[in-house]
């Protein structure tokens, strides 16, 4: 009697999967199997910022995408910077790219620093580059003294680190 009991609560999902079965095999079938990801139209060399005329798409199989760590989507790529020489055709990994920097070494730059109402903005001479959020240390044109900022997003340099 017990075995009954038991036989009968194994069979009775095993049904309800068998007769699900069908309509779960329509909804696979129903999302596709490919997904169209950005490639080089060209060589792009090391340093060269991607612009949009630079990709193409290329089809792969959605299981790719699973095991690769390449871009999906072309609007993340456009701006970067490639950091290594990117084939035509060739997935792009996601480390071959590498946001610009925006400041450069050398190259003139406001530095501000604000405390309340208080703001002094003087024109600095980076010492090296770096990306938005990085420290940057530069040479101030009148004293020469070498103090250290944080890169913003619009090009200038945040002074005071908190």
């Amino acid at each position: 009697m017990f075995f009954r009991v038991i036989r009968s609560i194994v069979i009775v999902p095993m049904m309800l999967v068998a007769l699900a079965a069908p309509s779960l095999a329509g909804q696979e079938s129903a999302q596709p199997e490919t997904a169209d990801i950005p490639v080089p139209t060209g060589v792009i060399y090391p340093g060269q910022v991607i612009s949009s005329s630079m990709l193409r798409p290329r089809t792969v199989p959605l299981r790719y995408l699973e095991m690769a760590g390449v871009f999906a989507d072309r609007t993340m790529l456009v701006g970067m910077v490639a950091r290594t020489t990117l084939m035509p055709a060739k997935p792009i990994g996601l480390n071959q790219v590498v946001e610009p920097d925006v400041i450069k070494v050398n190259q003139p730059t406001l530095m501000r620093y604000a405390n309340g109402a208080l703001t002094i903005t003087a024109e600095v001479q980076p010492l090296n580059s770096a990306k938005a959020g990085e420290i940057v240390r530069v040479r101030t044109r009148f004293s020469k003294s070498v103090v250290t900022g944080v890169a913003q997003k619009d090009g200038t340099i945040r002074a005071g680190l908190q």
